[in-house]
């Protein structure tokens, strides 16, 4: 149904299935208590999970910013591709494997929206008026990320478990909202009112005859095929058989709900499956688009299954899903899923396919694989990247412009995956992780090179609350990595008249000559919460004090030979001394911080020159940046210690 059109109370009530009146239902109360429970509930048959799917996203988030109509020609553009295209458009024969010039021959008054974009030596992204230049310019995917954060806020007002899927797809279990309306509208279910509240496994009574008034189907509901059978030249609502049905028909509500809250709020119309499991919920979700909702109730799973190949299940693409079709030898111009279905049982395609893989092929060709949604993702990494095949990058300065813009874009996506954390974890469900923070400890650059090799270098990088501080670290360190790379990867000294690089990096970067690179990105991983290092103290260390440990590092940096001083000349050396450990034996991990430091020159030589020889940049501040070099090493004590 769509969001636009106006609900209607029902006139004439829902009507049960006569044959059921004096049959004991299929579902008992411990089925029903486990709906009240998130980690119980995906696995239920009476469970119901939906897919909300944003209609062409992207040419929405550009139709909405332009204050444009739905009825307008939208599509947003990537350079001279089509990445998304409205449905207005799409009357016009317009497809994503159109470019501009092809669009505007369909439809003179298509309307190109191009994406936002970071300009080369920005850490900040931007729309620009008419087409950006692609050697100029990196795709910021920003704004997307934002929108999705919106309609995910909505959504999460009402719902205790959600699982963000992509930028434009969002699953719900609808279970604790489901529990409480079916209590609300039939007390007989309440734990009060059982005979025997003790006797969880006693089967649910018997579904009234007639049903409220204010019960409805919302959607399009898919027919069994006993239903598809009948002659139904008059249609009427599907005869309802059990408690599951009824649960999808106040989940049908609820999801018509919460698509108009998002349509009233922000905008955006969706289309939406509902089903028992998350994979043909989603399958749901794009059988009817746009702007509306289908409805897969458990007696019509087969039925709606035969509209698809096993193939489209998700987690069933690609050499996966063809390798199974091979395997079990499904004829050409039959549907996979009946095939298998109807051709193997449990343990023949167990036999077939391996015990794991073979339940769960027989789950999924009966829509019951059940899997649990997931509150939090799990972010193993981040890559910003740019390709330079149609120019070419000439100097050292054009890199380091490159640079600044991945770390402004991994900047920005840190702030968005802090939001989602912290808007995720706000839930009953996984309140004991609310509120955390989750930063990178490595940095990788990757470079491609004209002869097509692809090399990378990577390091440990010091971690920090403050986002800003940690794009000022993406930077910095990236340079150093670039410069690296540079140095012993590539012939920089004979593009340079053979002058040595620990020269070359000291000159203008504008003057410095690079190889001819292809692509190049920067990666942050292995991302932890940002107490890790101390947690992993406490569990070596039951006398661990962090507030006591962190001064006593300080205090003996501050007190350690060769820490720079301002307040007055800094000591003499002491003469060597054996090496100290701590009281488990290992190296003080200041010990070599202490030996590598020279009293006074560091400072003095920036001071003196404004260039530091460690990042082979040129300094405006030579304290600060002196300061900076401080605390790089102090925190790269800490994380290795």
């Amino acid at each position: 149904m769509s969001v636009k059109q106006e609900t209607r109370p029902l006139t004439i009530p829902l009507v049960t299935n006569p044959e059921v009146a004096t049959t004991l239902s299929k579902f008992t109360f411990q089925n029903l208590d486990d709906l009240n429970d998130p980690k119980k509930a995906y696995l239920l048959p009476l469970a119901t999970i939906a897919l909300i799917d944003l209609n062409a996203f992207f040419a929405q988030v550009e139709q909405i910013r332009l204050n444009l109509t739905d009825q307008d020609p939208v599509v947003c553009a990537q350079w001279n591709s089509v990445v998304a295209v409205s449905y207005a458009s799409r009357k016009f024969g317009i497809t994503r494997m159109d470019t501009i010039a092809s669009c505007k021959s369909k439809c003179p008054n298509v309307i190109i929206a191009h994406a936002a974009v970071y300009k080369k030596g920005e850490s900040h992204w931007a729309y620009v008026e008419g087409l950006p230049a692609i050697n100029k310019h990196k795709v910021s995917l920003d704004p997307y990320r934002r929108e999705s954060r919106k309609i995910l806020r909505v959504i999460g007002k009402s719902f205790d478990l959600t699982e963000k899927a992509s930028v434009d797809e969002c699953y719900i279990d609808l279970g604790r909202e489901i529990y409480k309306r079916l209590i609300d509208l039939f007390p007989q279910l309440s734990r009060g009112s059982r005979d025997n509240p003790e006797n969880s496994y006693a089967n649910l009574p018997l579904i009234p005859p007639a049903l409220p008034l204010n019960l409805k189907w919302e959607g399009e509901i898919i027919n069994t095929e006993k239903e598809k059978s009948e002659d139904n030249d008059i249609v009427s609502p599907p005869v309802i058989e059990d408690w599951d049905d009824i649960c999808f028909i106040i989940g049908s509500q609820i999801l018509l709900e919460v698509r108009k809250d998002i349509f009233e709020e922000l905008g955006y119309t969706t289309s939406a499956g509902l089903a028992r499991t998350k994979q043909v919920a989603k399958l749901a979700a794009g059988f009817k688009k746009p702007d509306a909702q289908t409805i897969i109730r458990n007696s019509a799973i087969n039925s709606f299954l035969t509209n698809f190949e096993l193939t489209d299940v998700t987690g069933m693409g690609g050499k996966l899903g063809e390798s199974i079709i091979n395997k079990v030898n499904v004829p050409p111009q039959i549907n996979s899923i009946s095939f298998i279905r109807e051709n193997f049982s449990d343990a023949s395609i167990k036999e077939k396919l391996g015990g794991e893989l073979g339940l769960k092929v027989y789950n999924i060709v009966r829509g019951i694989n059940a899997i649990e949604l997931q509150s939090t993702i799990e972010v193993k990494s981040m890559t910003s990247t740019k390709n330079f095949t149609s120019f070419v990058i000439s100097n050292l300065f054009d890199a380091y412009d490159w640079l600044k813009v991945f770390a402004g874009d991994l900047h920005n996506r840190l702030i968005d995956l802090d939001n989602e954390n912290m808007e995720l974890s706000s839930t009953e469900l996984s309140n004991k992780s609310k509120g955390i923070m989750k930063r990178p400890k490595t940095l990788t650059l990757g470079v491609l090179s004209k002869n097509g090799t692809r090399q990378t270098r990577q390091m440990q990088i010091p971690i920090h609350k403050d986002l800003d501080k940690m794009k000022d670290i993406f930077f910095e360190n990236g340079c150093v990595l670039l410069r690296e790379f540079l140095e012993f990867n590539t012939h920089i000294s004979l593009l340079n008249n053979r002058t040595p690089a620990k020269e070359i990096f000291i000159w203008d970067p504008k003057k410095v000559k690079i190889m001819e690179l292809i692509n190049m990105s920067l990666t942050i991983s292995k991302f932890v919460l940002v107490e890790d290092r101390f947690t992993l103290l406490k569990t070596t260390d039951t006398s661990f004090n962090k507030e006591e440990h962190i001064a006593k590092l300080f205090r003996d940096y501050e007190q350690a030979p060769g820490t720079i001083k301002y307040s007055s000349p800094p000591p003499p050396p002491p003469p060597p001394a054996q090496k100290k450990r701590s009281k488990n034996g290992q190296l003080d991990i200041f010990e070599s911080l202490k030996k590598k430091s020279k009293p006074g020159d560091f400072l003095e030589e920036l001071i003196k020159t404004k260039k530091c020889l460690r990042c082979k940049l040129s300094v405006d501040d030579p304290v600060e940046h002196n300061d900076y070099h401080i605390a790089m090493d102090l925190s790269n004590k800490l994380n290795n210690h």
